[in-house]
């Protein structure tokens, strides 16, 4: 993850203490020639956040808050120079977000009221708002909101995407499109606090045995996306733990264009048919809870009290007797290949669909690929997590129920009651209200399922014991400015 975090406080406005965070993409800051390599599961798919639908890509952020909550506005700082020695100003600002907000855009939902960001002078922006925005911090927090150079975006044109230019710690030196991301120290970097490492690489590893071997080995000093059945291994082995509960649930996408996953019956029937108490047992080992929303736990007016989801064959058969396929039917389920805790999963959840003659057939595929074919809405089922980039649960609403943007998370989803819901929550600045409205829409999730979760899981980092201070934030993003890696 490229991230350089700047931070200045602003004022108050109306009462309300304003931050500015300025984050761009990231590479290392130099002495005694340390490398520090990520083993990651899949590789990126373009540095351009207008464009990106994985949070591997990512620059860095803005972050503010309204007065009425139809204008913000905030200073931004004068000594923050891109990876090239050019002047940050209000214009790259003006540029990058109004992409941003663009709703024809892969995020544009998340900005919806957001009418215009305009330059007050050379260091100073505003926002202009349609109707009041609750979640306008959380949004502005996102890769979505990453602050990249116009110059350089221009000129560069369409291959912008693959040669960026930010103003964090670490810059891209070079990109091998399927192996690794290489990152090197910015000299131009503002803040004071220099990072220790001087190099840092982004490697695709996408098995996750070999990921623990290689950190091990000595090959890695972080791996992500850690399997629970190999923590203790890991731990005997001289490896550190570092774990983010609450962030993660597991979720299922159902192509809905495809037959029968357009039927609510069909879905809601397999819905009933994941054992979820028995993945968490046997797969997580205690590291997760079955789920009772798409939700993560750690998410802002989340509610478990809404009807979930449980285990039940004989509601599954009474559900799938009422659709047009009621003697069951086959399909196929991707899964990433390397994974073998989604393959479990998808082990499990078949073993029960075939009580109620429904047959999964499971395929796997290279991550980077299943991501490709997932974004391209070119497969049946996907198995994978979700993961809110914000605390608040108009991310994860907004891109699954609002179906104008990302066409339902891929699903083809359509529900005009869940997509007025969800606007009418972005819109309530009253947190008692958007609990209302919260609440509201997962018990529809769980009348309808369009997306079935599973299990609610914990993020799992292993590290090496020569490397400090990696530290995930709440929802289990993390950066590198602050570590240290010893000899």
């Amino acid at each position: 993850m490229l991230s350089a975090l700047s931070k200045k406080k602003i004022g108050a406005i109306t009462g309300v203490s304003v931050s500015l965070f300025l984050v761009m993409a990231t590479p290392a800051m130099a002495q005694a020639s340390k490398t520090l390599v990520v083993a990651r599961p899949a590789d990126i798919f373009t540095f351009d956040p207008y464009n990106t639908q994985d949070d591997r890509s990512m620059f860095t952020q803005l972050t503010v808050v309204a007065e009425d909550g139809m204008s913000a506005t905030f200073k931004l700082r004068e000594d923050v120079t891109f990876w090239n020695g050019n002047l940050l100003t209000a214009d790259d600002v003006v540029f990058s977000l109004t992409r941003a907000i663009d709703q024809t855009g892969s995020w544009g939902f998340l900005f919806s009221p957001i009418q215009s960001v305009e330059a007050v002078d050379a260091h100073t922006v505003k926002f202009v708002m349609s109707e009041p925005f609750a979640p306008l911090l959380p949004a502005l927090s996102t890769f979505a909101a990453s602050i990249y150079e116009e110059a350089n975006f221009v000129a560069r044109g369409d291959t912008a995407g693959a040669n960026p230019m930010g103003t964090g710690a670490f810059m891209l030196e070079s990109w091998n499109r399927g192996q690794e991301v290489v990152l090197i120290a910015n000299p131009n970097y503002w803040q004071d606090v220099k990072p220790s490492v001087d190099k840092l690489i982004f490697r695709v590893v996408g098995d996750e045995t070999a990921r623990t071997l290689q950190l091990a080995s000595g090959g890695i000093q972080v791996a992500t996306d850690v399997p629970a059945n190999q923590i203790d291994q890991i731990v005997a082995g001289g490896g550190k733990i570092v774990t983010v509960g609450g962030s993660a649930v597991g979720f299922v996408t159902m192509n809905q264009k495809k037959k029968p996953f357009d039927e609510a019956a069909v879905r809601c029937a397999m819905a009933w048919a994941v054992d979820r108490e028995s993945i968490a047992r046997s797969i997580y080992f205690g590291r997760a809870a079955a789920a009772k929303s798409i939700l993560p736990t750690s998410t802002f007016f989340y509610d478990a009290d809404t009807s979930p989801i449980g285990f039940d064959l004989e509601k599954a058969r009474a559900l799938l007797a009422t659709s047009t396929v009621p003697d069951g039917f086959s399909f196929t389920a991707t899964v990433p290949s390397g994974d073998n805790t989604k393959l479990s999963i998808a082990q499990i959840w078949a073993a029960s669909l075939a009580q109620i003659g429904i047959t999964m057939n499971i395929e796997q595929i290279e991550a980077t690929t299943a991501q490709e074919l997932y974004n391209t809405e070119q497969f049946t089922m996907r198995i994978s997590a979700w993961t809110n980039d914000t605390p608040d649960a108009d991310q994860l609403m907004g891109v699954a129920l609002d179906y104008q943007p990302q066409n339902g998370l891929h699903s083809s989803y359509r529900n005009d009651a869940a997509r007025d819901l969800v606007l009418a929550g972005r819109s309530e600045l009253d947190p008692v209200k958007r609990q209302t409205i919260y609440t509201e829409l997962q018990e529809l999730v769980n009348r309808d399922c369009p997306f079935i979760y599973t299990v609610e899981e914990d993020r799992i980092f292993a590290i090496s014991p020569r490397l400090e201070g990696f530290v995930p934030n709440s929802q289990g993003k993390y950066s590198f400015e602050n570590v240290t890696l010893e000899n």
